[in-house]
This record gives structure tokens, sequence and C-alpha cells, in this order.
């Protein structure tokens, strides 16, 4: 399937595509999409690095403007926060 935005692709629960983000630097990183997750009134993506180990993970802000883009999140309790809801959405589903 082809996404007008990467927004577009995060948010379709059927894909299982690699998601490929590129660097500042132009370098192309490749991962895998583990969950969206909606903490207070923000959409975050998790990703898992396919290059890393198998239980290391990314997160991105959504940012959902006029250019659809994704913000690492680099603060580490926002990061625990997010990872919290996430864990919380699974044991709900199970």
């Amino acid at each position: 399937m082809v996404y007008e935005s990467i927004l577009e692709k995060l948010f379709d629960e059927k894909n299982d595509d690699v998601i490929e983000l590129t660097q500042s630097d132009g370098k192309v990183v490749k991962f895998e999409q583990v969950a969206v997750v909606v903490y207070g009134s923000q959409y975050y993506a998790i990703l898992h690095p396919i290059e890393l180990k198998e239980d290391e993970v990314v997160i991105f802000k959504l940012n959902e403007n006029d250019e659809d883009s994704l913000e690492l999140v680099v603060d580490e309790e926002l990061s625990k926060n997010i990872l919290e809801v996430y864990k919380e959405d699974v044991v709900e589903d199970n």
C-alpha cells in the first residue's frame, strides 16, 4: 500500500512494513513498529530499530501538522511514562 504520510502508515493497524527514517546525516534507519500510544493528549510511536537488540525501542512524538513529522523523545521520564501506558494497554488486550 502507498501511504501519503508517515503518520498514515503508523496509524494503519494492518501495516507490518518496515519503517525507514532518514537521520539528519542522511543515514537511513529501519524500524519495526511496536505501537502507537496516547499519553496526555499526544500520540507517540514506539519503534524497534531492526539493527539493535530485540528489547530496545525508540520513542517518537507524532507531530500532526502540515508536514507530518516525528520528533525523537529524549526525556527519560517521559519515555518511561509512555512505555508504562504501552504495558498497561498490552495487559488490557490480553
